[in-house]
């Protein structure tokens, strides 16, 4: 009689672990403990070059659900086994909004006061019951109109459909954007509240004040404050993105090429993932192409201005590692002035006499003129900048595969194909940031004391995640495998509960300690894993599980989207 026991027991408990929808994809022995984190990933902006002993935490209860609907879900039954009084034990728990059937499958929209861990533990009794989940608001991918004053003067942005690329995502503050230019200004009022620390290399301070405009132009392409009633609309929209802003050119509109040496090392050392660089020279150097190598090598995506001779394609821009970008004006030819040459990716609006691209200026160095037009390369390369931001939003990772991207989704232009004067074409903001390859996701997940990995899931596209445990003492991680070799690696994108700068190091975490059945709110910070022998401390085999988790996901991901298709 007790070996039939045994063996009931265990049907059920195979039974249980296969249909109880656990938001985790790593089997979980049995446990009675149970809780829930929920929170938000977004980039440190600081030194992650240096080494820390001691962290720091500053805890948020910032966390935008908007898109869940209170008290509803949906569960999920076989419609094979599910018993016929289902509904009537459903209204036990709440109320039965309504009903769906197709196929094998059974829906029912449950209206309930009770959270995700109690109602898998009541509905697992069940026969039939796979998988419970909250239901959730859909929006129309439609074209979004902001109501900035000037946009409808903004021909750039409808011109690389940005309206629709925006109903898929306006930016994220997962990663950073380093300006290296003329500085910005600070009080613009469509720029309020865009800006981390950077640096001024002229002055060798820390307030790079915007002494030339051509800056504060660039930065407000990029990410102008929009949807705000006034000026400009931006490529990220300014409400998520983080500028770095990195002075190396004064009022003349010169600087030197150590100067942008040293910009490129800072923003590499400081957590920057993308650089805009809307400057340059007609001449190589060592130096330039050794700190583009360096951001290079840190999985640092560069996008630099062809230039503006008419000519052969400049440095930066010319150099392989780099995304360069030439011209076109209104009309959608190349402009006349925008440089060409093999090297050249991709073409972007830079406008012409006849029609400029407009943007934020200092009023300090104009009086009464908070916006102006201004064409050439220089205003070309931050839509590019913005696109790739908006795309790295969307999961769309590793500087040679957004490359890919862009080149594969722009609009063909000139002789059929690629060409010199075009690259591959006029960016496309929506194909870009709809494309299907080279996703990765942003992976949360939790280790007990032990150092064994509990629990995984991952983050939306605004890093926001939960993330069930089933330990009472954990730490938190988060990791983007930036250049996709299924490793945590040079250039990856790091972080953990507690992570307050420097070089990450996954042994400074803290733990935190929870109550059964209790959500906690917690905010991680990732920055780049700039070390080349980086390596995690977690076992072989939970590393392992940690790459097959997330190699599971991206198969999902997929798969969703061939179905639809």
């Amino acid at each position: 009689m007790r070996k039939y026991f045994f063996l009931f027991f265990t049907v059920l408990m195979v039974f249980l672990l296969t249909n109880c929808g656990a938001p985790t994809l790593i089997p979980q022995p049995p446990t009675s403990f149970s809780a829930k984190i929920v929170g938000k990933v977004s980039a440190y902006v600081g030194d992650v070059t240096r080494s820390f002993d001691a962290v720091r935490f500053v805890p948020s209860e910032n966390l935008n659900t908007a898109d869940r609907i209170e008290d509803q879900y949906v569960v999920h039954f076989d419609a094979e086994k599910v018993p016929l009084n289902v509904k009537e034990e459903l209204q036990k728990l709440g109320v039965v909004l309504d009903e769906l059937r197709f196929e094998k499958e059974v829906f029912y929209l449950l209206r309930t006061e009770l959270n995700i861990p109690r109602l898998k533990e009541i509905l697992s009794l069940i026969p039939g019951f796979l998988n419970i989940e909250p239901n959730c608001t859909v929006s129309l991918h439609s074209r979004i109109v902001p109501n900035d004053t000037y946009y409808n003067w903004q021909w750039n942005l409808t011109m690389v459909n940005l309206p629709y690329a925006w109903s898929y995502t306006i930016g994220t503050d997962i990663v950073t954007i380093a300006v290296i230019d003329s500085g910005v200004d600070f009080s613009h009022e469509d720029l309020s509240g865009i800006f981390v620390e950077g640096y001024d290399f002229v002055e060798n301070d820390n307030y790079p004040q915007d002494e030339n405009g051509h800056g504060t132009h660039v930065a407000g392409i990029i990410a102008a404050l929009t949807n705000n009633y006034r000026g400009v609309a931006g490529v990220t929209w300014g409400q998520a993105v983080k500028i770095m802003p990195l002075k190396i050119v004064g009022s003349s509109g010169n600087g030197t090429v150590f100067d942008f040496a040293k910009a490129v090392v800072y923003a590499v050392n400081h957590g920057a993932k993308i650089i805009n660089v809307s400057l340059g020279t007609s001449r190589p150097s060592n130096l330039s192409q050794d700190v583009v190598r360096y951001a290079y090598q840190n999985d640092v995506v560069m996008v630099c201005a062809a230039g503006n001779d008419d000519g052969p394609v400049g440095y930066p821009a010319a150099y392989p590692e780099t995304i360069a970008v030439g011209a076109v004006t209104q009309s959608v030819m190349r402009a006349s002035y925008s440089n060409y040459g093999p090297e050249l990716d991709v073409v972007a609006p830079g406008g012409d006499e006849q029609g400029g691209i407009l943007s934020t200026y200092p009023s300090y160095l104009y009086p009464y003129v908070k916006y102006i037009g201004m064409a050439g390369t220089s205003m070309a390369a931050p839509h590019v900048t913005g696109l790739v931001a908006l795309m790295i939003s969307q999961g769309i990772v590793g500087v040679e595969n957004i490359r890919t991207v862009l080149r594969r989704t722009a609009i063909d232009l000139g002789s059929s194909g690629y060409d010199i004067y075009y690259g591959a074409g006029l960016i496309n903001a929506y194909a870009a940031v709809t494309w299907q390859g080279g996703w990765q996701p942003l992976v949360v997940y939790s280790v007990d004391e032990s150092g064994n990995l509990d629990s995984v899931t991952f983050a939306d596209a605004l890093g926001r995640f939960e993330l069930k445990v089933n330990k009472p003492r954990v730490k938190i991680y988060a990791w983007l495998d930036f250049d996709g070799d299924a490793k945590p690696s040079y250039g990856d994108l790091l972080g953990y509960y507690g992570y307050a700068g420097g070089k990450p190091r996954d042994d400074l975490a803290q733990t935190l300690v929870l109550s059964m059945n209790e959500v906690k709110l917690i905010d991680l910070n990732i920055a780049p894993i700039v070390e080349a022998s980086f390596t995690l401390s977690l076992s072989v085999q939970d590393l392992e599980k940690l790459v097959n988790f997330k190699n599971q996901i991206m198969n999902e991901h997929y798969k969703k989207l061939r179905d639809d298709r």
